[in-house]
């Protein structure tokens, strides 16, 4: 991996992992996923690539657990495997072009929101289902996430942005910004 981008992965990581743990006026505003997009199209081997955005998100369950006994939950397998599912994403997509990168930010947040989602609708949270387990429920449970996914929306498609922008704009070459004086005129 070049050296520029273990720098933006590193990054990324930081930042995915300080929103994950900071109070913020938006809900779920989150990077992890956006993490993990950048991480599948850039990291190599695979499993090291699939390994950082799991690994962060099991660092902060680990700190919201010790700080406020809310780290871990029933239904908590299923972000992990949203989470390899927006990996997948990642590395089908490459995105090197900010359409493409665009477009894998939003798979990237409705992949979260279907996943994570139908893990709660699946899942007991403390012994009890908190929706019926029926069609309709899935559809209520469905609707009810969708406060949450606000944050998680705009947190995924800008920081996939941010990151992948991050990514050209440190490859791009350096440009001479001095203009070129002509060899005949010079003496």
């Amino acid at each position: 991996m070049k050296r520029s981008t273990l720098l933006v992965v590193a990054a990324a990581s930081v930042i995915a992992i300080s929103l994950r743990l900071v109070n913020l006026p938006i809900m779920n505003f989150s990077a992890m996923a956006a993490l993990a997009v950048l991480c599948g199209a850039v990291v190599r081997p695979a499993w090291l690539g699939l390994m950082i955005p799991l690994a962060c998100r099991a660092v902060t369950d680990c700190v919201l657990e010790y700080r406020t006994g809310h780290g871990f939950y029933e239904s908590m397998m299923f972000e992990y495997l949203a989470y390899a599912g927006v990996f997948a994403i990642g590395r089908m997509l490459q995105p090197k072009q900010m359409p493409v990168a665009l477009g894998a930010g939003i798979l990237a947040a409705m992949t979260f929101f279907l996943v994570s989602n139908f893990g709660v609708w699946c899942m007991p949270h403390e012994g009890t289902y908190m929706y019926p387990q029926t069609l309709s429920g899935l559809w209520n449970c469905y609707v009810g996430g969708l406060p949450f996914a606000r944050g998680t929306f705009l947190g995924d498609v800008c920081f996939t942005l941010a990151f992948f922008g991050a990514l050209q704009l440190i490859a791009a070459p350096a440009t001479d910004t001095a203009p070129s004086v002509p060899a005949e005129s010079r003496s």
